[in-house]
């Protein structure tokens, strides 16, 4: 609870101040503005305060340095290893930090448009992925499994799909070829956590 008290103050002062500069603005103009002035101060405080409770367990990634970006997109694979590439796409969402965890090892935190890529050894793995805050109540998380062999390059995909009563986090493997290079040139590249 204590990580959501910053989004209630902040929306409670949105709410003060749009109904306080309202009201003034009304009463100087010789209106009479009535509860309009709340209901907007209310209306705007809740939504500012649920918008940054969605927020709340985003972090700021650190980005890779250009040596880690372009051995990543030349494909590179540490000795004996297999290159795991991680992607997110999409607008809905954008904001809000996915957590990325390989064998319940958190790797980053990605926006969109953002990627990562890590090292894993030969044999099978699994990759989790789940958002923080008030954004993960909202969206459930998922499990992907995946078998890596030695000097594979393994990609996915990762959306964000809405839902009736909970969005889901769609993940597609993708081929890795000079199609994926493309997408992921323009891209910021996150370091993975050590």
């Amino acid at each position: 609870m204590s990580k959501y008290i910053p989004a209630i103050v902040v929306g409670f002062l949105v709410a003060v101040v749009v109904s306080g500069g309202l009201t003034f603005f009304f009463s100087s103009a010789g209106a009479d503005a009535g509860y309009l002035p709340m209901i907007v101060g209310a209306f705007l405080g809740i939504f500012t305060a649920y918008i940054m409770a969605n927020l709340a367990g985003t972090k700021l990634g650190k980005a890779a340095t250009p040596e880690q970006k372009r051995a990543v997109l030349e494909s590179r694979p540490e000795p004996g290893q297999a290159l795991l590439i991680v992607y997110r796409e999409g607008f809905v969402g954008k904001a809000a930090g996915m957590d990325l965890s390989v064998d319940d090892q958190f790797v980053a935190q990605l926006k969109s448009p953002r990627f990562t890529a890590i090292s894993v050894s030969p044999g099978g793995h699994q990759l989790s992925m789940a958002f923080g805050g008030l954004a993960g109540k909202q969206n459930k998380p998922t499990l992907e499994g995946f078998i890596a062999a030695p000097g594979d390059v393994i990609a996915f995909r990762a959306t964000m799909q809405m839902g009736m009563m909970k969005n889901r986090i769609v993940v597609e493997r993708i081929e890795s070829d000079d199609a994926l290079i493309q997408r992921l040139k323009p891209m910021i590249m996150i370091a993975p956590e050590a």
